[in-house]
């Protein structure tokens, strides 16, 4: 897959049919559980963006994310490319337009997101080889684990429940590698993003876990 293949447009741009399609790929990669409405992640406001990829016209990817101005960084709720172009370099591809878009509209270069554990799937041997392979893809574009062995998600709709998470991040300066940075950054997407109280148990365990040694 060619990047130059690809454009990337604001869901805004769609058309109806296009955003029958987008839907399509997004109920793909992410259940029920893990899904928020579509029309909520495509409502574009000063700290949200719902980026599309495109190729000929017809949406392949999404990328949803939202600012968190307060700590200068990107998180990102949603990334996903549809299902018959996976494995195809389509993903790599968009990410690159994705981090491009961001320095167009001068956002922070700073990415954090999360990423299932494949220690909570160790008893399913298809599922942890998933796992496993979205935490290298994530890798392979230049992104790292960050140390938060108590980072739980809060559930994201009333019939999901809370999942131990990996936070990664793709953060050019490694600003995120000192104990004070990582905190920062996890207080802010507890409250900034999920609208948690600072004393909520997810994170105040979640901020225990970071060892105040790091480098």
């Amino acid at each position: 897959m060619e990047a130059n293949a690809l454009r990337v447009l604001p869901a805004e741009a769609l058309d109806t049919r296009q955003m029958d399609r987008l839907a399509e790929i997004y109920a793909q990669a992410f259940p029920p559980d893990l899904r928020v409405p579509l029309a909520d992640l495509a409502a574009d406001s000063p700290r949200d963006r719902l980026l599309v990829a495109v190729d000929n016209a017809e949406p392949v990817g999404l990328a949803a994310l939202r600012l968190l101005g307060r700590v200068d960084w990107v998180f990102l709720r949603y990334y996903a490319v549809a299902a018959d172009r996976r494995r195809t370099g389509l993903g790599r591809a968009f990410w690159d337009l994705t981090l491009q878009q961001l320095a167009d509209d001068r956002w922070p270069a700073r990415i954090a997101f999360e990423v299932e554990d494949p220690a909570e799937a160790v008893c399913d041997a298809a599922e942890h080889a998933v796992r496993r392979g979205r935490i290298n893809f994530w890798v392979s574009c230049g992104a790292a684990q960050l140390t938060v062995p108590g980072y739980v998600m809060p559930a994201l709709t009333a019939i999901g429940q809370s999942e131990p998470m990996i936070l990664m991040s793709a953060d050019p300066a490694g600003t995120s590698r000192s104990s004070s940075d990582l905190a920062a950054l996890v207080r802010a997407i507890f409250t900034d993003h999920y609208g948690l109280a600072t004393d909520d148990k997810l994170l105040v365990t979640a901020l225990g876990s970071i060892k105040s040694n790091q480098p």
